[in-house]
């Protein structure tokens, strides 16, 4: 995987395809009581970028086989507030702005909102052991009926601990600036 100097991945290197796919390096990991904390870093255009992220521990795959061999949906593993994006600072403000120019939105720079919560399903089966395997997960943001249907959004956001890297991927184009405006407070 390229990275910079510092060893940081290149924060884009596996868009494609129109879709913008980012690359983080985990770092200051703490394994709590209730839920992981982890700082992710990556690297654009040679300065550092990133978040802190808090995820509930004992997360399950959210799906299970039914008598006729189809995928259900496990209610009981849908995690709301399941993963929560925390702003860590300038390089946080960074992210967003980067983010917001490669959706192509008007460029401009933003700063980041001090968090934000969102649902979490695993897209596996059974259970997962998160030390050993690439967890990956579908994030849902702005799901409460009261939030208005523009700044609903998807996202895939997968975690593998083993090796230090997580993944936050785009599911579709048209949650661009809705993602961007729910983790954006301003222009700076």
């Amino acid at each position: 995987m390229p990275t910079d100097a510092d060893g940081l991945p290149i924060l884009d290197q596996f868009s494609g395809e129109g879709f913008i796919d980012l690359v983080f390096r985990i770092s200051v990991f703490e394994n709590g009581d209730q839920r992981y904390r982890f700082h992710l870093s990556a690297s654009y255009d040679g300065n550092e970028v990133g978040l802190n992220v808090e995820m509930l521990k004992g997360i399950q795959g959210g799906f299970r086989e039914d008598e006729n061999e189809e995928l259900q949906l496990v209610q009981e593993n849908v995690y709301h507030e399941g993963v929560e994006f925390f702003r860590s600072g300038v390089d946080s403000d960074s992210l967003v702005s980067v983010i917001g120019d490669l959706y192509g939105l008007p460029l401009r720079r933003l700063r980041m909102v001090d968090s934000h919560a969102f649902t979490a399903i695993a897209l596996h089966e059974g259970r997962i052991e998160f030390d050993s395997e690439l967890a990956n997960i579908k994030l849902f943001a702005n799901d409460e009926e009261k939030c208005p249907e523009e700044d609903y959004f998807e996202c895939f956001f997968n975690v593998d601990f083993a090796n230090g890297l997580a993944y936050w991927n785009e599911k579709d184009q048209d949650y661009r600036e809705a993602l961007i405006k729910s983790l954006t407070v301003a222009a700076l």
